[in-house]
């Protein structure tokens, strides 16, 4: 069974404090380590939802929510996300809805329903 590591948690801790593009572009390396985890977290959840329900997703990393925030209309001009998300997509449009997964270091969101 795959896992969130600390470092990845620990990555998002230190995102939220130095929320600019200088810090993220040094850090990048590890930003594309707590991706890749997050991704083979959403790869093993995949796998078990596909255990009870019929989902399209190609793979964990296919799923992944990009990181980047698009601040033209925000008055919050933080360029990144500080969360690592997912979104699952049922198959057909007979099975509608989906889930979504959200994970901070305070703390996972996951929901499921429509838009």
């Amino acid at each position: 069974m795959s896992r969130i590591s600390p470092e990845t948690l620990q990555f998002l801790r230190d995102l939220k404090a130095n929320n600019n593009r200088d810090w993220f572009a040094e850090n990048k390396p590890i930003f594309q380590t707590a991706n890749a985890n997050m991704a083979q977290f959403v790869d093993v959840l995949l796998a078990e939802m596909r255990k009870v329900d019929n989902i399209e997703n190609e793979s964990g990393k296919k799923s992944l929510f990009r990181i980047y925030r698009d601040v033209r209309f925000s008055a919050d001009k933080s360029p990144y996300k500080t969360h690592l998300a997912a979104h699952l997509k049922r198959v057909t449009q007979w099975l509608r809805g989906g889930y979504y997964v959200h994970l901070e270091p305070d703390g996972i969101f996951i929901g499921g329903g429509f838009w």
